[in-house]
């Protein structure tokens, strides 16, 4: 698997109120070029669909890359085929729905490479939506390598404007935004105390792309004469991975944008990292609390598989877990690639806590603060699945919504 594959699994395989008010006032909900300005009808915009990278699979051909394929692999060769096939049905369903958007609705697409298919459906969301489809092809500028292996890697990125690397990495970003992201980054560290020293370099990716992204957006709107309410806006997600991309790059983009209801993840629009979700049939998204997820599925045979997700996040959010009652139960935790993190963890970096008989299961948030995607996948900042046998669905889903969810 070359290094560059790692950042979609898919592909892998082959500062405070005034800064949200600022942002608010920037967008002036939603953007307030005039229609002369434009020479374009003034449209208020009541849902926005984020479609992030909708074409992995298909970029490596009807041949996957090289690689392990046997049994024993998370991605054995009919998983490949079958969520290939899967992509496909996806990209379908995604093309029906961009036919059957109303006039007050718009899409934003966040394209992934350049390759036919990848191109064939940016084109007919253009095609057949007009000035409503927004094509959102901002580079992902991932931090430098070395930055990795730094003590306190956020701290020492603004401590030192000499840091290699930094001004490559920050190289067009303005400097208002610079400052701005500079003073949320300062507060979140100072608000988490000693945790920060462990954040990863990262969620600097993250952070920046996400405000960038959200000033692009805002910059699209004004030139087609496009308005949204922050309050009453609302919106859905989906794409590649269901749990990865489709997350990450939607968890900050939200405040960014202003938007002050949840912006969901549809499963349905969406194809997971996940393999061992392959011909499971998904139930509910069961709402905990405003911010709080829970995603539910049948799986085959008699598996039931439940994710705890938070539905948008910041820098400064702590990480949450849900605590749930495992004595006498026939339950296994395991992180996105199919690797096991309870009750036998394939690696000492994988290993979930348990005390009192209760398993600490790290809620998802999605934005890659506390572990590194080129290394390891540390289970506190991973998408855990929490897998239970022998168990109606009706008491699976009641255990994992009375679960106390604290930090």
């Amino acid at each position: 698997m070359t290094p560059q594959f790692r950042r979609c699994p898919q592909i892998r395989i082959l500062v405070g109120l005034g800064i949200l008010a600022a942002i608010l006032s920037l967008n002036g909900c939603g953007g307030a070029s005039s229609e002369a300005d434009s020479g374009l009808d003034p449209l208020t915009v009541r849902n926005l669909y984020f479609m992030f990278h909708p074409v992995c699979w298909q970029t490596a051909g009807l041949e996957p890359p090289p690689g392990d394929w046997d049994e024993h692999s998370p991605y054995s060769r009919p998983v490949w085929d079958a969520t290939y096939r899967k992509e496909l049905e996806v990209n379908r369903l995604q093309k029906e729905l961009m036919s059957r958007m109303k006039p007050d609705e718009v899409l934003l697409l966040f394209p992934i490479g350049d390759k036919a298919p990848m191109l064939e459906l940016q084109e007919y969301a253009t095609r057949t939506l007009g000035r409503r489809a927004i094509v959102v092809d901002r580079e992902l500028r991932h931090p430098p390598p070395e930055w990795r292996k730094l003590d306190h890697p956020l701290e020492r990125f603004l401590a030192d404007p000499d840091l290699p690397g930094r001004a490559e990495f920050l190289d067009g970003v303005p400097t208002e935004i610079q400052e701005e992201l500079e003073a949320e980054t300062r507060e979140a560290i100072d608000e988490a105390g000693a945790v920060a020293a462990t954040w990863n370099s990262a969620v600097l990716e993250v952070l920046y792309y996400s405000r960038l992204a959200a000033s692009d957006i805002r910059n699209e709107f004004r030139e087609r004469n496009l308005k949204y309410d922050p309050a009453t806006t609302k919106g859905v997600a989906f794409g590649e991975g269901f749990e990865q991309c489709a997350m990450t790059y939607k968890q900050m983009l939200v405040p960014y944008l202003g938007l002050q209801t949840p912006v969901e993840n549809r499963y349905d629009l969406s194809v997971s990292g996940a393999s061992f979700l392959m011909g499971s049939r998904f139930r509910e998204r069961v709402d905990l609390d405003s911010n709080l997820r829970l995603y539910l599925w049948e799986g085959t045979g008699d598996r039931l598989v439940g994710l705890y997700t938070r539905s948008w996040c910041r820098l400064k959010d702590p990480l949450l877990y849900a605590r749930i009652p495992v004595r006498g139960l026939e339950l296994q935790v395991r992180e996105v690639h199919g690797k096991l993190c309870w009750p036998e963890p394939a690696a000492p970096e994988l290993a979930l806590e348990s005390e009192g008989g209760e398993l600490k299961l790290p809620v998802y948030n999605g934005i890659r603060r506390d572990f590194d995607w080129h290394d390891i996948v540390n289970t506190a900042e991973d998408a855990c699945y929490v897998i239970a046998r022998n168990m109606t669905y009706g008491d699976f889903r009641r255990l994992l919504v009375n679960a106390r969810i604290s930090r």
